[in-house]
């Protein structure tokens, strides 16, 4: 059987990720997903931005599609994490909108997730930290291009 080099250790390290982030996030803070607080953190950079966050756009940044994300969202909302709010300029749209409890976890996260990326780069150069990124998102974009081919002929 072919074991893909690049894939299987993309895979351990999510796997290693997940573990170490369960680690830290875990039984002491299971108010949110870590799917949720990524989103929570997504959305918390775009209002320092000045920018509104839709479904649309949670979908695109994280890879996701339309019902997966809509489920996510619609638990966040019971959990009063978000809360979804009409826009002026369209009736059909509404924006995510974080709540004061989704703030208060955005807190403690940045901070725990400070000491995961240091755990994670230790060792590493800035020029290999900068390397990874440029090569991941060169494969994240290629892997995106069949998404983007198969919605087109749907």
């Amino acid at each position: 059987m072919f074991r893909d080099p690049l894939g299987y250790r993309l895979k351990t390290l999510s796997n290693l990720m997940k573990k170490n982030m369960d680690k830290h996030f875990g039984p002491q803070h299971d108010r949110a997903t870590m799917m949720q607080t990524w989103i929570i953190g997504f959305v918390q950079l775009r209002d320092s931005e000045g920018k509104d966050t839709f479904q649309k756009d949670i979908e695109e940044e994280f890879s996701i599609n339309r019902s997966t994300t809509s489920e996510m969202l619609t638990l966040m909302s019971k959990r009063k994490l978000i809360e979804r709010v009409p826009v002026d300029y369209d009736g059909r749209l509404k924006k995510i909108v974080l709540t004061q409890k989704s703030l208060e976890i955005h807190e403690w996260i940045n901070q725990t997730m400070k000491q995961v990326h240091e755990k994670l780069t230790e060792g590493l150069s800035s020029e290999e930290i900068e390397t990874f990124i440029r090569i991941s998102d060169k494969m994240i974009h290629n892997l995106s291009k069949d998404d983007v081919n198969q919605e087109d002929k749907n």
